[in-house]
């Protein structure tokens, strides 16, 4: 078989097969040990050199497994050069994803720590005190306002009992309380006095809760307010639904109490008590000729005679005008001795009121002018006991027996006789 080759094609083809391959030099060594006839009949020896192919493919493999076991070789070496720029690399990337979380960690703390001043402010500055007591009464943890409140350094505060800080009168009332807190899960407030460091007093008011956590002892937080503002306003409120707002004695709605009161103390004890009904003599003349301010200085002169003569267990009252009500309580359980008792204290109440009364007189912002008047009282007295009358029936009885001294001549203490 005779096979007819170009040498120029079998130059290009034979590049074009090892182009880009390492080989090539070889290639070329190998082909250019032979010449190709230009003639298109080849001699056998040639026609058998070039129709053997497989010897050729054989070398041209041979190159090509070299020439990939270097490129493989190659690759290796880049790949084992490789690793530590690409560890370079992957430290500068985790170092700014580092810095980047350090960023935000310092943000995220710049953020807590403006809350937690803001906390520390709510906390140190709120219109009231925070306190934490353990189970025993003592201070763990006080806010500013609760410092200040107390009057004392708050650093003097913590780990010290506020059992100090309560009024002797509502001691009892505090330990009953924390008992009562302790024992439940339920938010419980009370109301008491308590004292500052200096020894004043303020009312407040304590919503005190239980907090228990397991494996510690429980705890309680107190909210604590000043409620002093609104004590004194009840009590003026108080004053004014029960009080005279001129001589601060009771009125008649107050006395009515009282008298109900001081019956059912009698029934309980046996013993007898005694209601006045007291009218001054000749005092609407001063009014007339003096205005009411001198009035009222001369009643309020009354109030303070009057109270100075009775006991504490006793009361008056101003009923209205110039008429007050005195009640005696606990006198005796002999109805005699009881009239005596009240016939004295009436006496010592009539004769005190007849002094003569001294009242500075002002007018136009001028300097006061001493002014002197005598004015008496008719008082009226009558004894009860337990509830066998009413108090209406008790204040009508003293009334008659006050119009009887009047009648009979003014200054003088008549006590009710049931056939008036």
């Amino acid at each position: 078989m005779i096979i007819q080759v170009d040498a120029q094609q079998l130059r290009q083809s034979a590049e074009q097969n090892l182009a880009r391959d390492s080989f090539m030099a070889a290639a070329r060594r190998l082909t250019a040990t032979r010449r190709v006839m230009p003639t298109r009949r080849l001699t056998a020896t040639r026609r058998e050199a070039v129709a053997c192919p497989l010897a050729e493919a054989r070398h041209v493999n041979e190159a090509r497994r070299m020439t990939e076991t270097r490129r493989v070789n190659e690759t290796r070496r880049v790949n084992e050069s490789r690793p530590a720029d690409a560890l370079l690399h992957e430290l500068q990337v985790h170092q700014i994803e580092l810095e980047m979380q350090n960023e935000n960690l310092r943000q995220a703390q710049f953020e807590l720590e403006k809350s937690r001043d803001r906390y520390i402010d709510f906390y140190d500055f709120a219109p009231v005190g925070y306190l934490t007591l353990d189970d025993k009464g003592v201070i763990c943890e006080i806010n500013l306002s609760g410092a200040a409140l107390l009057g004392v350094e708050r650093n003097k505060l913590l780990f010290q009992r506020l059992t100090p800080f309560v009024a002797t009168e509502y001691y009892d009332r505090w330990i009953g309380h924390c008992s009562s807190v302790l024992a439940s899960d339920e938010a419980k407030a009370c109301e008491l006095a308590l004292l500052r460091g200096d020894g004043t007093r303020f009312f407040a008011r304590l919503d005190c809760l239980r907090l228990s956590r397991a494996g510690e002892t429980p705890v309680v937080r107190i909210v604590l307010t000043d409620i002093t503002e609104r004590i004194k306003n009840e009590e003026e409120i108080r004053k004014l639904a029960f009080y005279d707002a001129l001589t601060q004695l009771p009125n008649r709605r107050l006395l009515n109490d009282r008298l109900d009161h001081a019956m059912a103390a009698s029934k309980r004890s046996g013993r007898y008590g005694a209601l006045m009904f007291l009218d001054l003599d000749n005092f609407k003349p001063l009014n007339d000729r003096h205005g009411h301010g001198v009035g009222d200085l001369l009643l309020v002169e009354v109030a303070r005679r009057i109270t100075h003569c009775l006991r504490e267990i006793d009361s008056v009252a101003r009923f209205g005008g110039d008429e007050f009500v005195v009640l005696l309580s606990e006198l005796d359980t002999a109805k005699s001795e009881s009239i005596a008792q009240a016939g004295v204290v009436a006496e010592k109440i009539r004769s005190a009121l007849a002094d003569v009364y001294r009242l500075n007189l002002q007018s136009g912002g001028k300097a006061t002018t001493p002014l002197e008047h005598r004015c008496t009282s008719s008082i009226g007295v009558v004894l009860f006991t337990g509830h066998e009358a009413g108090a209406e029936d008790i204040l009508k009885w003293a009334d008659r027996a006050m119009y009887r001294a009047k009648t009979e001549g003014r200054n003088r203490v008549r006590f009710f006789e049931p056939d008036e």
